[in-house]
């Protein structure tokens, strides 16, 4: 994926070059506060790619949410890819992680809901990939993650 303009606060590329591996790359994406009346589909085609068509949806725990999150981010991968040196960054990688998942309001939600794109996902997922709905303070908020090679 090429960004030509990276406007995420730096903690999120921080993750992401911690994170960065042998054959082996993290992406995270945060978009919000959005409008939560409107529907997941016109919110991810105004904000992520006009392409986006929802594949499916569920309903999540927050406490489910938190650690599937983790334990994507902290994949080990195997000897032909995956993170470089992950037990070495696990502290600082969880510190960020926690800070993203505040920057996504999860602890405040109302309702999380786990979604997957049929088309228009704006990364391609090779090892894993994860995509919330979240409700909060009457707002939305959609993250995104994925890893590739």
């Amino acid at each position: 994926m090429q960004i030509d303009r990276d406007v995420r606060p730096e903690h999120f590329a921080q993750l992401e070059g911690l994170l960065y591996g042998i054959n082996y790359e993290v992406w995270i994406g945060l978009y919000g506060p959005l409008d939560a009346q409107i529907s997941l589909e016109q919110a991810l085609k105004e904000v992520v790619s006009q392409d986006a068509v929802v594949g499916g949806s569920e309903l999540a725990a927050r406490g489910v949410v938190r650690s599937q999150i983790m334990e994507m981010l902290l994949y080990p991968g195997d000897p032909g890819c995956g993170p470089i040196d992950l037990e070495a960054k696990r502290a600082e990688i969880i510190t960020l992680t926690r800070r993203i998942l505040s920057d996504a309001h999860l602890d405040e939600a109302q309702e999380v809901t786990s979604f997957w794109f049929a088309k228009g996902h704006p990364a391609y997922p090779v090892f894993w990939d994860f995509a919330y709905d979240i409700h909060a303070q009457g707002k939305r908020w959609i993250l995104l993650g994925s890893s590739s090679d």
